[in-house]
């Protein structure tokens, strides 16, 4: 049996999903007057001066890691397009150095 990955169990879905509705519910005050919108931790700004992703979606709320890839580290609010980057960014650091092999002969 497979296990499923730290980011699938435990408490992280629930925490990652209330660090998301805060964000969601800070911007609908903001929009009727009271207090300010959120910010994204990792660069500072607002969801709508956020650009849209490559495939023009609009960026969105997500749980973004204060330290990227630990599930158990504090959660705050990042901008999609923030936290997707940081992930493929994170991604690519830990797999440096493996080069592509074929099992073809040159």
């Amino acid at each position: 049996m497979v296990m499923a990955g730290a980011h699938h169990r435990g408490p992280y879905k629930r925490r990652a999903r209330a660090v998301r509705a805060a964000a969601y519910s800070a911007d609908a005050l903001a929009e009727m007057g009271v207090g300010a919108p959120t910010r994204c931790w990792r660069c500072g700004r607002t969801l709508a001066e956020h650009p849209p992703h490559r495939n023009g979606r609009r960026p969105s709320w997500t749980a973004g890691h204060t330290i990227d890839g630990d599930p158990n580290c504090l959660l705050l609010p990042e901008a999609s397009t923030c936290n997707y980057a940081a992930g493929a960014k994170r991604k690519n650091q830990l797999t440096t150095g493996r080069r592509f092999r074929t099992s073809r002969v040159w």
